[in-house]
């Protein structure tokens, strides 16, 4: 405890805020993953941080990063929290660094790139770009409380991310604060030669580093949007059609089985709906009509696109003593039937299970994600959730699924880590090692 308080006077001396309030440190005590809710709702923590501090600079977050590892204070980097894979959870308590001011915008119109810091929430730089005729086009159901800060860490992936990229496709530089308080920045190029080492930062999940700043891609607002609903009787046809219609590339697409069909169009059939925008959206449109081998149907593009957002399902089912959490993994197209039927059949077998169900959400010319939606009401909420995740986990990695594609690793995916990338685990773990000797960043994070 005299470690963390000289810390905490160290910073302050520095005009750094702390706050060490009770209501500070429960709203950074936990990230989103569905486990905290219910025991929120009995007033209990999972964990909890000594301190909050607040920097509004990337020299601020150095100042940070610094005085901790000096003193050996684990260090807990949060954006906007909402997070699913218990990564940002403080089980050591320390210090939680909240990157929410740094808040900075700069639009550079000419060069179509924007300079963001890692608190701007994902909602207000789409909108401030809007207003200036762009788009990041980089919308995660998590846009409204995401940061661009945990974009890069994670990894994500937007909901438009089959016609414009992930993350790192967008990404054109990057600043970000080691451990040991040096900062590492890059001058900002269309593109270069050479190693592209701000990339260890892209999915490390603030092992290695606190992003502090991003330099994105940014497009013009489309002139035309156009959707395309069609219907189906089973998973493989829609897929099949799906990959004959990554020739167009549309910006969006995505297919729902029979579940969640039901839900969102009061219908049982399988569903793809895709959009085409930009000056060719009308020939696209035309030509994928022609392609499809489905039932062209109408508007079911337009109320997916109308309740994206909209997750309120979860507050209303937990205090009924439901668990409600999602898996999302990737895979090549020749195993996407297996992986879907044998996931979803690993979630049914756990008892308990309420309902289980997937789309697919982002796609590839070599591949899509699935997307799997499970809830329980089981006697036991922990024991059902880790076995669930252990069950449908093995069973995608057995049939040509991966491990994750969007959310991360976390503590929820990491005893797998070693499985997915091989020879390249002990190569992460010098990594931490030697970027991080005192471990303070994101400790039990992944590895």
């Amino acid at each position: 405890m005299i470690a963390i308080e000289k810390a905490l006077e160290e910073i302050r001396a520095a005009g750094i805020a702390v706050s060490t309030n009770m209501e500070d440190r429960i709203a950074y005590c936990k990230d989103y993953n569905p486990l905290h809710l219910p025991k929120l709702l009995r007033r209990e923590f999972s964990a909890m941080p000594d301190a909050v501090v607040f920097p509004k600079s990337t020299e601020e977050v150095s100042v940070i990063l610094k005085v901790a590892n000096t003193y050996g204070i684990p260090v807990y980097v949060f954006g906007g929290g909402s997070g699913v894979i218990d990564a940002a959870t403080p089980y050591e308590g320390g210090i939680a660094l909240s990157t929410l001011s740094l808040d900075q915008i700069e639009i550079d119109e000419e060069n179509m790139v924007v300079r963001a810091g890692a608190g701007v929430v994902g909602g207000r730089l789409e909108k401030i770009l809007n207003h200036r005729g762009f788009t990041l086009r980089h919308s995660p159901q998590s846009l409204y409380c995401s940061t661009v800060g945990g974009w890069v860490a994670t990894a994500a992936s937007g909901q438009f991310s089959t016609g414009y990229g992930n993350i790192e496709n967008l990404l054109v530089s990057l600043t970000a604060v080691l451990p040991d308080g040096e900062v590492v920045t890059e001058r900002a190029t269309p593109r270069r030669a050479g190693p592209d080492l701000k990339k260890i930062f892209v999915g490390s999940e603030g092992l290695l580093g606190v992003v502090t700043e991003a330099v994105m891609k940014i497009f013009p607002l489309p002139e035309e949007f156009l959707t395309l609903s069609v219907e189906y009787d089973g998973i493989g046809e829609a897929v099949r059609d799906a990959k004959a219609l990554m020739q167009l590339r549309p910006a969006l697409m995505r297919i729902f089985d029979d579940e969640e069909s039901l839900r969102y169009f009061d219908s049982e059939s399988f569903t793809l709906i895709a959009v085409f925008e930009g000056k060719a959206a009308s020939a696209k449109l035309k030509e994928a009509r022609n392609l499809v081998r489905g039932r062209v149907v109408d508007g079911r593009a337009e109320k997916w696109l109308e309740k994206r957002f909209d997750v309120s399902d979860i507050s209303r089912i937990v205090p009924l003593g439901f668990i409600f959490d999602t898996i999302e993994v990737a895979c090549f197209w020749k195993d996407a039937e297996r992986v879907y039927s044998e996931v979803l059949k690993a979630i049914r077998s756990v008892e308990g299970t309420v309902t289980a169900s997937a789309h697919a959400s982002h796609f590839y010319e070599s591949g899509l994600c699935f997307y799997f939606t499970f809830a329980g009401l089981p006697a036991d909420i922990e024991s059902y959730y880790f076995e669930v995740w252990r069950r449908a986990i093995e069973a995608s990695l057995k049939n040509g699924g991966n491990l994750t594609h969007h959310h991360g690793v976390g503590r929820l995916r990491k005893r797998w880590l070693s499985a997915e990338i091989g020879g390249y685990y002990p190569l992460l773990r010098d990594l931490k090692s030697v970027l991080d000797r005192r471990n303070i960043l994101n400790r039990g994070v992944m590895l």
